[in-house]
């Protein structure tokens, strides 16, 4: 079941292109089709802990609200998994959309066989980027994490900060909940710290260095295990290999 989300501030347009959506949808998706008709209606349904797997959005917004891009990136960074189509009258706009992660760019007025084709695309990436997502809180809202993009966890005070390949995200949380949420490649070396073994370099008796030379303590009392599980973990990627 996909999520799908039109964003547009026009009550018309987001008519017009609900039922051009519902035409063109590839047959047998199924799949729920939500509107929002400004960036409040928006953060609603984000609040409400629903994934939206497809945005389906305008570019320009009333004055003094952000544009449809500014809105992606704010809230869709290609780690949320949300595949992204453009809908927009001016086509100098097009080369702005490049400043996010995006599957299409559709001119209005739509032609159909175009959003068709935007839709299908949009649908087969989201199948190829179905990947494990860690969700945690941020502020009032929840966050959806890939997890292969996430190098590794810190636990500070009262405070987990989630370092991922291109950012980092901070929680209220404790390290042996989000453990709980991660798979085996993940190693507690230390009381305050979960590495993705996917990202270990080298690992020494009383530390270990990932691949962007970050290096993490082990603590002693740790150490066997982390060694046990990094043999583990390359001994099923070897076994995925053959």
């Amino acid at each position: 079941m996909a999520n799908i989300v039109l964003f547009d501030d026009d009550q018309h347009s987001l008519a017009t292109l609900h039922r051009l959506v519902e035409q063109e949808l590839p047959a047998d998706t199924p799949c729920t089709l939500m509107e929002a008709s400004d960036l409040e209606a928006l953060e609603a349904i984000l609040a409400s802990n629903t994934q939206i797997d497809v945005l389906i959005t305008d570019i320009m917004m009333p004055e003094g609200q952000p544009s449809g891009i500014e809105v992606v990136k704010r809230l869709f960074p290609p780690e949320s998994g949300t595949q992204v189509i453009y809908v927009s009258g001016y086509l100098e706009q097009a080369p702005e959309v490049y400043q996010t992660a995006h599957v299409y760019f559709v001119l209005k007025p739509i032609d159909p066989a175009k959003l068709h084709d935007a839709l299908e695309r949009a649908l087969s990436m989201l199948v190829r980027r179905q990947q494990p997502m860690l969700r945690v809180k941020t502020g009032h809202r929840d966050q959806l994490i890939n997890i292969s993009t996430i190098l590794y966890l810190e636990s500070s005070l009262h405070k987990v900060v989630i370092h991922c390949r291109n950012r980092r995200v901070e929680t209220y949380a404790r390290l042996d909940d989000l453990q709980t949420q991660l798979p085996p490649s993940f190693t507690r070396c230390h009381r305050s710290y979960l590495v993705n073994l996917a990202y270990v370099s080298s690992l020494g008796s009383d530390e270990l260095r990932l691949s962007d030379s970050t290096t993490i303590p082990v603590s002693r009392r740790r150490s066997h295990q982390t060694q046990k599980d990094m043999l583990a973990y390359l001994s099923s990627r070897a076994r995925a290999k053959s």
